[in-house]
C-alpha cells in the first residue's frame, strides 16, 4: 500500500476511535422498554410520542402489500435466462474476466423478498430480539451483494458462505446475549454499516462504468466476447425498450439514498413514532425500485453495442476505506440520536 493508503486508513481509525469514546458522554438514562401487543415480548423502543397505532399498521401493510408484490415480479424478472443476447448485461472485472448480472438480479430479489418478510414480522412482532431473528436476512442479502461484486458477480470462493453463515451467527448471537439497550443498538449500527456501504460500493460501480463508457467511440468499441452482439433472431415480438446505459444504475443508488435517509431518521428521531413510519414508506419506495431495475435490466437494450457494468478497483486498501467509511456514518448517526431523543 502506499503512503497515502496508510494515512486514510490510520485517519479514520481515529475518527472511529473518537466516536466510540463519546459515547462515554452521553446519558445513561434509558426509557422503559415497551411489549409487543401480540407476543408480550420486550421491544427495542420505549413509549412514542404522536403514536397512532392506525396509521403505523396502514404504512406497515402498505410495505408489505408493495414489498409482496414487487418480489413476485422481481424473481419472474430475473428468473428468466433465455434473454435475447443483446438485452443481457455482463459484469466485467479489470483484469477483463465477465459474467452475466444473472446472480446480481437473483440477490437482489432474495432482498426483496426478506424485506417482506421483515415486514410481516415487525408488524406481528415488534422490533425486539425475536424480530431481529427475521430481519438479519435482509442485511444479510445486502451483505451477500456486496461480496458478489466483490467476487466479480459471480460466487468464485467458499468463503462467501462461510462469511454469510459468520455474520448472521454473530449478529443474532449478540442480540441475544446483550442487554437492553446494547442489542438494540449492535443491531441498528450494523444493519446502517451495510445501508451505507451498499450505496458507496453502488456509486463507486456506477462511477467507473461510466467513466468507461465516456471514454468508447464507435472505433474503440471492439467486441471481446462476439457472443455478446447478436440479433434478436428468436422472437419477432420481442421489442425492447432503449437505455441510456449505464443511467439504470441510478435505480439503485436512488433507492439505497433513500432507503438510509429512512433508516438514519427513525435513529435519530427513535422516541417519535413518526419517523418510523417514515422509515416504512421509504421502505416502499425503495424495494419497487429495485424490482424496476431488475425489469429495465433484464428487458431493455442498449445504444451501444452491449451493456457492460465495470467493476472498479477491490484492493484490499479500498476494501478497509469502504468499511471504515460505513462504520464512521453508521456511528455518527447512532451518536445524533443521542442529541435528538
Amino acid at each position: 500500500m502506499s503512503f497515502r493508503a496508510y494515512f486514510y486508513i490510520t485517519l479514520y481509525v481515529i475518527v472511529v476511535l473518537i466516536l466510540l469514546i463519546s459515547f462515554k458522554f452521553t446519558k445513561n438514562e434509558f426509557p422503559i422498554q415497551e411489549r409487543s401487543r401480540f407476543t408480550g415480548y420486550l421491544t427495542w423502543h420505549g413509549k412514542l410520542h404522536h403514536f397512532d397505532q392506525e396509521s403505523y399498521d396502514t404504512s406497515l401493510w402498505f410495505l408489505i402489500i408493495t414489498n409482496g408484490l414487487s418480489s413476485v415480479y422481481a424473481f419472474i424478472w430475473a428468473s428468466k435466462k433465455d434473454l435475447p443476447k443483446k438485452v443481457i448485461t455482463y459484469i466485467y472485472q479489470e483484469n477483463g474476466s465477465r459474467t452475466t448480472a444473472y446472480f446480481f438480479n437473483m440477490l437482489i430479489a432474495y432482498y426483496i423478498t426478506f424485506t417482506f418478510i421483515s415486514g410481516v414480522a415487525l408488524y406481528l412482532l415488534d422490533t425486539g430480539k425475536l424480530f431481529s431473528a427475521f430481519a438479519i436476512l435482509h442485511n444479510a442479502f445486502e451483505l451477500a451483494m456486496m461480496l458478489l461484486l466483490l467476487q466479480g458477480g459471480k460466487i468464485t470462493s467458499n468463503y462467501f458462505y462461510a462469511i454469510m453463515g459468520c455474520y448472521i451467527f454473530l449478529v443474532n448471537l449478540l442480540d441475544i446475549a446483550l442487554p437492553w439497550p446494547i442489542d438494540g443498538t449492535w443491531f441498528k449500527a450494523q444493519g446502517l454499516c451495510l445501508d451505507f456501504g451498499f450505496y458507496i460500493v453502488l456509486t463507486r460501480i456506477y462511477k467507473s462504468t461510466r467513466e468507461y463508457v465516456e471514454g468508447l467511440t464507435s472505433a474503440q468499441l471492439p467486441l471481446v466476447n462476439e457472443d455478446e452482439h447478436l440479433p434478436f433472431e428468436d422472437d419477432s415480438s420481442i421489442s425492447p425498450t432503449i437505455i441510456q446505459h449505464p443511467q439504470q444504475l441510478l435505480l439503485l443508488i436512488f433507492s439505497s439514498a433513500v432507503h438510509i435517509f429512512g433508516n438514519c431518521f427513525s435513529t435519530i428521531f427513535m422516541t417519535d413514532s413518526r419517523s418510523y413510519i417514515v422509515l416504512i414508506l421509504s421502505c416502499c419506495i425503495t424495494f419497487p425500485i429495485n424490482a424496476l431495475y431488475i425489469y429495465f435490466d433484464t428487458h431493455c437494450t442498449s445504444v451501444l453495442q452491449s451493456k457492460r457494468i465495470l467493476l472498479p478497483d477491490t484492493s484490499v486498501w479500498k476494501i478497509v476505506i469502504i468499511i471504515l467509511w460505513s462504520l464512521i456514518l453508521s456511528l455518527a448517526t447512532i451518536r445524533l440520536s443521542f442529541v435528538f431523543s
